[in-house]
């Protein structure tokens, strides 16, 4: 079949939040693979070729900043998705405890 990304969102009245799922009908995932997809510096790539912290980073953002969610679902052959839950009311965070930049930076 023909390589294909497939963008799905959804209301979920239950807990008032949005999903968004990213599925693709590629290789998949090995399921070793899945249990540590967000640990930071964890990477398939060769050595030299990745830092490991971009599903990490994705996944902090989302629980810590949005207290949302985010899920990878793989089987052999069947492909991968992607499923971020993010609450519909907004989180009450300050940016300037959770960013990386010095205060005088912001200036």
């Amino acid at each position: 079949a023909a390589p294909e990304i497939v963008v799905t969102t959804n209301y979920r009245a239950s807990n008032n939040c949005v999903s968004v799922t990213i599925a693709d009908n590629g290789t998949g995932i090995p399921l070793e693979v899945q249990s540590r997809i967000f640990d930071p510096f964890f990477t398939t790539k060769a050595v030299g070729s990745g830092t490991g912290l971009g599903l990490s980073v994705t996944y902090q953002i989302v629980r810590d900043l949005h207290h949302g969610t985010i899920s990878c679902h793989s089987a052999p052959n069947l492909g991968a998705a992607f499923t971020l839950e993010l609450p519909c009311q907004p989180a009450q965070i300050s940016l300037m405890n959770k960013s990386p930049l010095n205060k005088s930076q912001l200036n």
